[in-house]
């Protein structure tokens, strides 16, 4: 089996698939969706490559979303940065709530000051 860096889930479907013997299909494409991070188990490590191919951006712009808050801050393993798939989809899913608890107030204090 491929590193997981190497191989994306989709991949592994696909061959998975194809092994058993059952008709290739292929994945439904959607642009800004990451299917991918949540189909893995919450354990699962990603390194700073890996989560970078993953959102298809360059390895420094996720150390600039870590400085941003826009991901949380790795552990080091092995001399790199490392995450496990759980702790980045509940620091993105906080967010999101906190996002919401945000704008409902906003709604609020809106619908407080309309006459």
């Amino acid at each position: 089996m491929k590193n997981i860096e190497t191989q994306s889930v989709d991949e592994r479907h696909t061959s998975d698939n194809h092994q058993e013997g059952q008709q290739e299909q292929e994945p439904a494409t959607i642009p800004g969706v990451i299917a991918a991070l949540g189909e893995l188990p919450s354990g699962a490590i990603l390194y700073e490559q890996g989560l970078a191919a993953l959102f298809s951006r360059h390895p420094t712009s996720i150390k600039r979303a870590v400085q941003r808050g826009e991901l949380p801050s790795p552990v080091r393993m092995f001399g790199t940065n490392a995450w496990t798939a759980g702790a980045l989809v509940q620091h993105i899913e906080k967010r999101l709530e906190e996002a919401a608890n945000t704008r409902e107030q906003f709604k609020k204090k809106v619908r407080q000051l309309s006459p």
